[in-house]
């Protein structure tokens, strides 16, 4: 799965904050989903995500 098709569900609003992260957690890219920061791994490859409810997604890269 990649971040594109999670884009796609409708789950993401412009005022969604994603946060991405590597295999060690570490914070790689933050922001909405229309920053270049995120766009650059959209086609990365995803081991896992969550939604909270306070708007914010969290991305786990294989």
């Amino acid at each position: 799965m990649a971040l594109d098709l999670i884009l796609k569900t409708g789950l993401i609003n412009s005022d969604t904050e994603i946060i991405i992260r590597d295999q060690d957690s570490h914070v790689v890219a933050q922001g909405n989903w229309c920053q270049d920061n995120i766009l650059g791994y959209a086609y990365a490859d995803i081991e896992s995500f969550t939604w909270q409810d306070d708007n914010k997604l969290f991305i786990d890269l294989k």
